[in-house]
């Protein structure tokens, strides 16, 4: 869908081609995704503030910024501010705010080296592969799957967060999100090409 304002705007050419990049990007979904990524530094400072009370503000953060992350999707949907814009900026939102958890959890918390990069790898393939969709005309948005391992992630990291002792949570919700991990990027792969022949 795109942004209404731009309909009955009686604007033609560039003048109107530049209303819809305005439209698409200055819209309320669109500012919470972008909050989402200014909250990422706050996130950093905290985490690495060598006190309890800095790791459960961390903690909070991470939570708060998580949250923007449903929220401006069902905006954007209620709202009908669905653009290709905030498609592309949301699960890249997303992937960076992760991979400063992780960068901290391997730091600090004793998280498996070769299980960020797994999740980060993936990660960087599917922003890839759907860049290169979005570039090329196409849409390629995030699957039930996907979403499911987003929210796995997003409890496995603050499960990890938390300044307390590894338990068999910890590993628990990593195996898990492993495996969500794993499908969900093969799925992405494979409807990549679906969208690739319609194309």
């Amino acid at each position: 869908m795109r942004c209404y304002c731009f309909f009955g705007s009686g604007l033609r050419g560039e003048a109107a081609a530049t209303l819809l990049i305005r439209c698409s990007l200055m819209n309320l979904p669109n500012w919470l995704t972008a909050a989402r990524i200014a909250l990422i530094p706050v996130f950093l400072v905290l985490a690495y503030g060598h006190s309890t009370v800095a790791a459960l503000a961390a903690f909070a953060v991470f939570v708060l910024a998580s949250a923007t992350d449903s929220l401006d999707g069902r905006l954007a949907r209620q709202r009908g501010q669905t653009t290709r814009a905030g498609s592309f900026l949301d699960p890249l939102a997303d992937k960076l705010l992760l991979a400063a958890a992780l960068v901290v959890l391997v730091d600090h918390r004793g998280f498996p080296v070769l299980a960020a990069v797994v999740i980060a790898a993936r990660e960087v393939a599917v922003q890839i592969l759907r860049t290169q969709i979005v570039r090329g005309g196409g849409d390629l948005p995030a699957s039930p799957a996907g979403k499911m391992k987003t929210v796995l992630q997003g409890i496995m990291v603050g499960w990890w967060l938390l300044p307390w002792q590894q338990n068999v949570g910890h590993w628990v919700l990593l195996a898990v999100v492993l495996v969500a991990t794993l499908w969900s990027g093969g799925e992405y792969f494979v409807r990549a090409r679906m969208v690739r022949r319609v194309a």
